[in-house]
């Protein structure tokens, strides 16, 4: 062989020794991209499923949580509601989805299914509150919402080419069947096939909601079981203030003498319900939006037969008439807030 011959010869091997670790190269690549793939996949998914027991979280606070002052169970059945909601609405793993997904996702190289929502009460996350309101209002231990779902590798290359019985280069698959199929959480890792972890959080501010225990209180009979027109809001002040005058004796009728010379309090007001001494009548005003000028005109009946200003907000008030000016410079300006322009 002359020389020319041999550098042609030692050209072609090295040719074909480059084609040969450039295909065995590319193997390596393309189980390393499609791995990549597959765990940026399962990331997404597990932050939606993380997402869902968030969303029902935060959207059963919408929920009705009580009926003042009788009970506060209602939290209960709204958790419920908005786990069934979110499983629902992230069945998919989207979340914005306006029909059911049909109960899957697919991507590339993993499908989510599966996905469950759930959410309960009495997770010890809670305050009584005062010792004078606890006979009103009561704590229902917070609310607690976790998810989980199943991902699963989908047309994921197990081996190249040949499998391993065929005498294949690579012996090893890329991923063994026992690691198929993830059990993910929303919060930790599953334990059992169950997953544990759950986000907490309070809800229910006692705070006066709904078109009943939000309406204005008109006065019927201020010595009457149902002196005004909403029952849980009297109902709630009243319990929360008459525990507090039991220890008062004479205070409240001496501060009345000393400013007025005389005691408001009619001679009916022994007959209050509950009460019995005039001296702890409790006499409340709860005019809203609604009631002209903030005034509320009681019956004729009514022990007191004149004009019931509520504080704040009445007009002829003196120690009022800010509030009072605020509220008419506010619907003035086309009812915007705290009497700014309106946009």
């Amino acid at each position: 062989m002359n020389a020319r011959h041999a550098r042609r010869f030692r050209g072609r091997a090295a040719r074909g020794q480059a084609l040969l670790e450039a295909a065995i190269g590319v193997t390596l690549f393309v189980t390393i991209v499609a791995f990549g793939i597959h765990f940026a996949e399962v990331g997404f998914l597990s932050l939606k499923v993380q997402e869902a027991a968030v969303s029902a979280l935060w959207d059963g606070t919408h929920g009705q949580m009580h009926n003042i002052p009788a009970t506060y169970t209602q939290a209960g059945s709204s958790m419920r509601d908005a786990a069934a909601s979110a499983q629902e609405r992230y069945a998919d793993f989207k979340g914005l989805s306006s029909t059911p997904g049909g109960g899957r996702v697919t991507m590339a190289f993993t499908r989510g299914t599966g996905m469950q929502v759930s959410c309960g009460m009495d997770v010890g996350v809670g305050w009584a509150g005062a010792i004078a309101t606890r006979l009103v209002y009561r704590d229902n231990g917070g609310t607690a919402c976790g998810a989980s779902a199943t991902l699963s590798a989908w047309r994921f290359p197990r081996s190249f080419l040949d499998g391993p019985d065929d005498g294949a280069l690579y012996q090893k698959q890329n991923l063994d069947d026992s690691l198929a199929n993830l059990q993910v959480c929303a919060v930790g890792r599953a334990v059992g096939g169950a997953c544990q972890g759950r986000f907490s959080m309070l809800v229910d501010d006692w705070g006066l909601a709904g078109a009943l225990e939000s309406a204005t209180c008109n006065i019927l009979m201020q010595d009457q079981l149902l002196p005004c027109t909403n029952v849980p809001f009297h109902a709630a002040a009243w319990s929360t203030y008459a525990p507090t005058t039991l220890p008062i004796q004479a205070s409240a009728s001496n501060l009345a003498e000393a400013t007025l010379f005389w005691n408001p309090l009619p001679p009916t007001a022994l007959a209050m319900v509950g009460l019995g001494m005039k001296e702890h009548t409790f006499w409340m005003s709860a005019a809203g939006e609604d009631v002209v000028n903030f005034v509320q005109t009681p019956p004729l009946m009514d022990p007191i037969s004149r004009f019931y200003p509520t504080t704040p907000g009445s007009y002829i008030g003196l120690t009022t008439f800010p509030y009072s000016l605020a509220h008419a410079q506010r619907f003035g300006n086309g009812a915007c807030f705290l009497g700014r322009d309106c946009d």
